[in-house]
């Protein structure tokens, strides 16, 4: 964990010395998530999501934003103790459009696994259900508003891509695109703008 504070740091740090077009954030905030093919539905594991980012306009409407963060994902029963924990280091690559004052956004994310559970239906580790992959690939879709020069605030909805799933069904089965267990993740954050815009 010292090492990713490390990177991070050293992230922000570098930003700065790019020059004026490069623009490094703060990224703080919430995730809510669940995972496709674990017989539970909606976005009940909470976590945080935590890092930085820096962006370089395209034009005068558009922008390339790269991010590094700290993320978790999994799901949660919320009739049992059963839950899925995942923790993970993501990097994203995104196309920024401002339009009628919101500012929409695509990408592609790689999630790097930290740490991987599975917690049965009465909270113990289930160590037969721990083999995630240690990669999360996905692609994201957000929209964010201006609260002040430096302040922005984001919505985002992110899922892993099919053909890469984050863990393989029990029975080792699969239909089609179905593959395997995908995280779907959606996620309420600030950035912070360490200059203005």
């Amino acid at each position: 964990m010292k090492k990713t504070l490390f990177c991070l740091l050293i992230f922000a740090l570098s930003s700065n010395v790019f020059g004026q077009n490069f623009k490094a954030s703060a990224i703080g905030g919430i995730s809510t998530s669940q995972v496709s093919g674990d017989q539970l539905g909606g976005f009940h594991k909470v976590g945080l999501k935590l890092g930085l980012a820096v962006n370089h306009p395209i034009n005068k409407a558009t922008k390339g934003q790269f991010e590094m963060y700290y993320i978790d994902k999994g799901s949660n029963d919320q009739n049992s103790n059963y839950q899925i924990d995942l923790s993970y280091i993501e990097s994203s690559w995104s196309i920024q459009k401002s339009s009628k004052g919101f500012i929409y956004e695509v990408g592609l994310l790689v999630g790097f696994l930290v740490d991987g559970v599975t917690y049965n239906i009465y909270g113990y580790d289930d160590g037969q259900y721990n083999e995630f992959s240690k990669l999360d690939i996905g692609g994201k879709l957000g929209a964010g508003v201006r609260l002040n020069p430096r302040l922005h605030m984001f919505w985002e909805l992110s899922n892993t891509i099919p053909f890469f799933p984050i863990q393989e069904y029990a029975s080792g089965l699969t239909n089609g695109l179905n593959k395997g267990k995908n995280n779907g993740v959606f996620s309420i954050s600030f950035r912070y703008l360490f200059s203005n815009e």
